[in-house]
């Protein structure tokens, strides 16, 4: 079992986490579990390679029939 010093500074509370726990990224969620306090990384959503490719828009599943004039937008005040 490895320890962490728990630091104190202006109200706030932090952990000096050990070399071998360190995290990537610029955010972790956090929750609790029982007595445990659980990090994890935040990761950046990204897209598979040719993710959007895959979408063919000229379906014809995707036309949408006129929907009319737009109504002018009322006056406020």
């Amino acid at each position: 079992m490895k320890l962490a010093e728990i630091v104190r500074d202006d109200g706030s509370q932090w952990v000096r986490l050990p070399e071998e726990f360190r995290l990537e990224g610029e955010a972790v969620s956090i929750r609790r579990q029982g007595e445990a306090i659980v990090l994890e990384p935040v990761k950046a959503a990204t897209w598979p390679s040719g993710f959007f490719d895959r979408f063919r828009i000229d379906d014809p599943a995707f036309d949408r029939s006129s929907q009319g004039p737009i109504p002018p937008a009322p006056r406020l005040g």
